[in-house]
């Protein structure tokens, strides 16, 4: 009777431990769908707010405009939190003489347990209107995955190794742009995540639609005041907006302030050692409930030219 009863409750807990191991490999892959599904946007398209120093990550059609400029970014926001997100990012630019543009991004996010992977190759071509006007328009495909390391969570259960290591599938999106630039002024429209890549089935990637421009004023004693815009829309989420203004000497050095209403504001600040070699600093401050946990997020980054100039097509120098 007694030998009965014990197998009885051992059967019990076996069952019971079955059935949790289960609702926790279905509550991790609910936690990699929402990860995936919530920073698709800003995981896809990182750094929106520094799209000045990363113009390509607004638009395909600005593939090129960048010289054969390698760019490298770090992102680190929210300072001072667990799992807060962090970016890094290396653009490579190249154009010709046809008005032929190329880009390749490679990106490496992560927010939490997902650490999401792109890579991204854009092209463009900048039409010559007239001696000082173009028309870019430009296509990008996109291929990443996201993955989530649960190796440093608690655990009840270590007898199951699928629950630590979850990867989620493969994507590709496609993104399409156009701009108009003229040297005092650039206008543009972009459409991100055209073919809405499906995540899990009746799952799909945001569509984004974004609307930018810029303007750039000159001042007294070779000073100049850059100004711009972005406006963003994202299927099933509010609109978003960022202000840019930008001060600069001789092309040199300039400080400058970005505003975004319902998210952040903070300081940039770019030095160019040489021609070719540029430094810029970015200062983030929260303008949501995170003030009350961090106040400070970081971008700091390097670009250089990696051949020579190609003097005799010149491209509006709207961005930093």
């Amino acid at each position: 009777m007694v030998t009965s009863t014990l197998t009885a409750k051992a059967m019990k807990m076996n069952t019971q431990i079955t059935i949790f191991k289960k609702l926790l490999l279905t509550e991790c892959l609910v936690v990699l769908f929402i990860l995936t599904a919530s920073t698709l946007f800003a995981q896809q398209h990182p750094s929106l707010d520094n799209y000045l120093f990363t113009p390509v990550a607004v638009s395909p059609a600005h593939a090129g405009m960048q010289d054969q400029h390698v760019v490298s970014i770090v992102d680190a926001q929210w300072v001072g939190l667990k799992g807060a997100p962090r970016t890094g990012m290396i653009s490579m630019d190249y154009r010709n003489l046809r008005g032929l543009g190329l880009n390749l991004t490679l990106i490496n996010d992560q927010i939490g347990p997902a650490v999401t992977q792109h890579a991204a190759v854009s092209g463009a071509y900048h039409l010559q209107v007239s001696d000082n006007t173009k028309l870019s328009t430009g296509l990008r495909v996109t291929v990443g995955r996201t993955s989530v390391d649960l190796l440093d969570e608690t655990y009840y259960d270590l007898v199951d190794p699928n629950i630590y290591d979850l990867q989620g599938p493969l994507m590709a999106n496609v993104d399409i742009g156009s701009t108009f630039n003229t040297p005092t002024y650039y206008a543009g429209i972009s459409f991100k995540n055209v073919n809405r890549a499906e995540l899990y089935d009746n799952n799909y990637t945001a569509q984004v639609l974004q609307v930018f421009g810029g303007y750039r004023l000159p001042l007294k004693s070779q000073w100049s005041l850059r100004s711009s815009f972005l406006a963003s829309a994202a299927t099933n989420s509010p609109a978003d907006l960022n202000f840019h203004a930008f001060v600069e000497h001789q092309e040199k050095w300039g400080l400058g302030a970005h505003y975004s209403p319902a998210d952040e504001m903070g300081l940039l600040l770019r030095l160019n050692p040489s021609r070719d070699w540029h430094v810029f600093y970015q200062y983030n401050y929260p303008l949501t409930d995170l003030v009350y946990l961090t106040q400070r997020s970081h971008v700091i980054g390097l670009s250089f030219n990696v051949a020579p100039r190609i003097d005799s097509f010149t491209s509006p120098r709207l961005f930093l």
